[in-house]
């Protein structure tokens, strides 16, 4: 007996699940309309979309009190009286959005037909839903366990005031958001609501595409639909917690299932919050508001340390490899440091002063990256010069004896640095160009000698690391840079 009562729970719990789909999109729409007519108020409009948004709610209530938790078995419920009460509150809604979509093409305002539709599509898969599932044999049959519907989730809001009123401040502010739901109506909702809230948004359609992009993608905040096809916001929140960079991200779980096991999983899984819905936007604006702060929060609280990266001008794509391992590195280690690049394209250089007045001086970084190849680089200006009056070949000899006063003064920066080993390719058909890469290729060779080199040229006083190839280095900066972080992490 106790396994019938059970899954008989579970057949309700999802024609409820079903059911809220379409009445979330009536009123996340009629709220759209309303909040479109803020500042521009159309009072004739206004009082029937506001009966469409109560009928709505209406709904909602009918959907908990006639088809709720506490029905045990199918004589608990008034089947006539179920489809009765809900049919009414149903024809109330699309009898409103008919004489609004009159009123609208009258008064030449075709800019509110495309959610008028929205809703009243929405009205008609409701009533389909009730033809096929609220029924004696539905409710009697113990094999349906899942939701059949494509409406998997429900996007709803349950009250009429509009979020800009209410005021955070700036908690929260900004930030890209991933939605992910099967749900096309939901999509669209939520990136509109998201958006006019000043956030970025991006929406796919499922847990493997979202995966996917996570991939290539850096987002703040995930908004996940817990039931999904093919791959369920369980199974998505599960993958993301177990990726060492993934993981940091906040999730919040958006779902009508009322199930508390669920929600206990779902937090014990690693996720931040959970919404049931349909949802009052001012709580959803709320807890993303909260959840995108509390990461912040997290990551201002820890260590920062300044990573300076100095290289000429003929390693641009080791360059843009050490950017991706620092903010690889930041994402798996989002509680514990954060790294701050110095990169000189980074900073509004003016044309009034030189580069090296401009950008912070790699003596009072933590760590120094230098890279170096076929080039030392350019001289500096006559007004930049030793404590001894001479001069430096480059800027990139400039950065790394700063970054070498700054250890023997304080102990860091900590010096890392790496030489392209691959062959030079020097252009024959201009002299000059021919000539100022051999003198070049001798300066870094001379740089090599003077500050790596033993004066007896046998043996090596410092270390740097040679590489071939971009893969090469990618790999070792990435290991050495981690490696480096979790040391002086450790010393603070």
């Amino acid at each position: 007996m106790a396994e019938t009562t059970n899954s008989f729970k579970d057949v309700l719990a999802n024609i409820r699940h079903d059911l809220k789909t379409p009445v979330g999109h009536i009123l996340g729409y009629s709220e759209m309309l309303a909040e479109d007519l803020e500042d521009n108020p159309w009072p004739e409009f206004e009082q029937d979309l506001e009966r469409i948004h109560a009928s709505g709610n209406k709904l909602l209530t009918l959907i908990e009190d006639l088809l709720g938790p506490n029905k045990s078995k199918v004589e608990d419920i008034d089947i006539t009286s179920v489809e009765y009460q809900l049919r009414m509150q149903l024809n109330h809604i699309s009898g409103y959005c008919e004489m609004l979509t009159e009123l609208v093409e009258e008064e030449n305002r075709s800019e509110f037909l495309t959610d008028l539709n929205h809703i009243n599509q929405a009205a008609k898969n409701f009533t389909e839903i009730v033809a096929d599932k609220v029924t004696i044999a539905t409710l009697s049959s113990l094999e349906f366990c899942q939701p059949q519907s494509n409406e998997s989730a429900e996007l709803a809001t349950t009250s009429m005031p509009s979020v800009d009123k209410i005021h955070f401040n700036t908690l929260g502010e900004g930030g890209n958001i991933l939605i992910v739901d099967d749900n096309a109506a939901n999509r669209e909702l939520l990136t509109r609501r998201l958006i006019r809230n000043g956030y970025q948004a991006k929406a796919v359609d499922g847990g493997k595409t979202a995966l996917t992009l996570l991939e290539s993608q850096s987002y703040d905040l995930i908004l996940l639909d817990m039931v999904m096809p093919e791959m369920s916001g369980l199974e998505v929140l599960a993958i993301l917690k177990k990726d060492k960079i993934l993981r940091n991200i906040p999730v919040i779980i958006l779902s009508a299932l009322d199930d508390i096991d669920q929600i206990v999983h779902c937090i014990l899984l690693g996720a931040d919050d959970y919404v049931f819905k349909p949802f009052n936007p001012i709580l959803l604006k709320a807890r993303i508001a909260a959840s995108l702060e509390k990461f912040r929060l997290r990551k201002n609280q820890v260590p920062r340390l300044k990573v300076f990266i100095s290289s000429p001008g003929d390693v641009i794509a080791e360059r843009q490899i050490a950017r991706a391992i620092i903010n690889e590195i930041n994402d798996e280690l989002v509680e514990r440091v954060h790294l701050v690049p110095v990169f000189w394209e980074d900073e509004p250089l003016l044309a009034s002063d030189t580069f090296q007045a401009q950008i912070s001086p790699a003596k009072d970084c933590d760590i120094y990256i230098g890279i170096f190849w076929s080039r030392l680089g350019s001289k500096l200006p006559e007004t930049i010069t030793r404590e001894d009056g001479s001069r430096y070949f480059s800027g990139s000899e400039y950065e790394f004896e700063d970054a070498i006063a700054g250890y023997k003064e304080k102990g860091v920066p900590q010096i890392l640095v790496y030489r392209k080993t691959s062959e030079i390719i020097i252009p024959l058909q201009n002299r000059e160009q021919v000539m100022d890469s051999l003198e070049q290729k001798e300066k870094v060779e001379n740089f090599i000698q003077q500050w790596f080199m033993s004066q007896d040229n046998e043996s090596y006083s410092g270390a740097f690391h040679g590489f071939a190839s971009e893969d090469d280095f990618s790999l070792i900066l990435s290991k050495h840079l981690k490696k480096l972080v979790l040391n002086q992490l450790e010393n603070l």
